[in-house]
């Protein structure tokens, strides 16, 4: 008798082709963009920490607000977002191709997954070594993880 995929399961799957087509495309244009939206950025961040000098009510607030902003300013130098971007890709393929799999209800498809989701949760913390890997790794640990746990409840339906 051939198994049939839980509707749950089904959800599951959808959810991922289309959060990682998505992830795919941002990784894409991040990378062909990194170069422009660098320089963006860091003109943004020069005339944030200049009104933040001008209307801070003390200088230890000011100080501790410019030291996360130059954090912030140096994880996003044009390497470190081209990188960010090209783990990212790597992460969404490889959840693609898991999810892909668990679709036809293959158990590899999950050890898969979760090594996506691994490389997910890992590349932002190797990449920006600051502030911004810390919070962008915490974001992409939560729903990953939730996932994980999710298609885990279902691997008994897989071969």
């Amino acid at each position: 008798m051939e198994n049939i995929r839980p509707t749950f399961l089904t959800v599951l799957c959808v959810l991922t082709f289309l959060g990682s087509a998505f992830g795919i495309y941002n990784a894409i244009t991040t990378y062909s963009a990194a170069g422009m939206t660098t320089g963006l950025t860091q003109e943004a961040m020069e005339n944030a920490k200049d009104q933040i000098d001008e209307q801070a009510q003390d200088e230890k607030s000011a100080e501790m607000v410019n030291k996360i902003m130059d954090s912030v300013s140096n994880d996003l130098s044009e390497e470190k977002v081209r990188n960010g971007a090209m783990a990212s890709g790597v992460a969404n393929i490889l959840t693609l191709i898991g999810a892909v799999l668990m679709w036809g209800l293959n158990k590899k498809g999950f050890f898969i997954y979760v090594a996506g989701t691994l490389v997910a949760i890992i590349a932002p913390l190797v990449i920006y070594d600051g502030f911004l890997g810390f919070i962008g790794s915490g974001m992409i640990a939560f729903v990953g993880i939730i996932f994980c746990v999710l298609y885990f409840l279902n691997i008994k339906h897989m071969a």
